[in-house]
């Protein structure tokens, strides 16, 4: 549901509270839902999959990140996706797997989610769960062109702001120093280190976060993003 969520970004403030976000799309109709029903039904996808809350840190860092997204928005809501939803960040190591340029198909998904919840489900439930982790993944970056009944795997656009927020991720489960380059979320950018290190020092000139780098140290710091009630997870 990217589209539904850039244009609600594009119409909330961004200091908006969690009841503006639900009032734009039940009451406001900024999402141009036919009924009352289907207003309920999006909101309610939206805000399970992206929590629309800044009482959420999840969400509330990444929407503080979205203005300096430059092409790379999609990537940066995909990730608080991924945060969120562990069927989608689990899959995104499969997905990771398939080299750049080779084509990846539905039936890939169908066959990984059976794989990763044997059972548990109908036939009807597999074969739509691939279709949306199939839509996820494209609509994220990480497939293009179609090639046959497969899209061929590309590397999602990256950016100043995807980078900020996937180091918060993973330094939000304990991660530091150069190893965080190759936390989960980290990896997701699919950068070279040098590519990677570049927007993180962009970010901290930015003064998005504070970012150090010499000798092979990496230091990074993210004062203001959690609140005091707040905390990330211990190293």
């Amino acid at each position: 549901m990217r589209r539904e969520l850039e244009r609600l970004l594009a119409i909330v403030p961004i200091e908006a509270d969690a009841a503006s976000y639900r009032r734009a799309v039940l009451e406001d109709n900024v999402l141009d839902k036919a009924t009352g029903a289907n207003r309920e039904k999006t909101f309610n996808f939206l805000r399970r999959l992206y929590a629309l809350d800044p009482q959420v840190c999840l969400f509330r860092e990444m929407r503080r990140l979205s203005p300096f997204a430059m092409g790379d928005a999609s990537l940066l809501m995909g990730l608080l996706a991924m945060a969120r939803e562990p069927i989608l960040r689990d899959c995104l190591n499969m997905v990771l797997k398939v080299p750049l340029g080779e084509g990846l198909g539905r039936a890939a998904f169908e066959a990984w989610v059976r794989a990763y919840a044997p059972g548990r489900y109908s036939e009807a439930m597999y074969v739509s769960f691939s279709h949306n982790l199939y839509a996820s993944f494209f609509q994220i970056g990480y497939l293009g062109e179609s090639i046959g009944t497969t899209r061929g795997r590309t590397r999602p656009r990256s950016g100043v702001a995807s980078a900020v927020y996937a180091a918060f991720l993973d330094w939000l489960r304990g991660m530091s120093g150069v190893a965080l380059l190759q936390g989960d979320y980290s990896r997701a950018l699919e950068l070279g280190a040098d590519e990677h290190l570049a927007f993180l020092a962009t970010a901290g000139r930015q003064g998005l976060l504070k970012a150090a780098y010499a000798g092979g140290v990496l230091e990074l710091g993210f004062p203001g993003f959690l609140k005091d009630h707040e905390a990330r997870l211990t190293p």
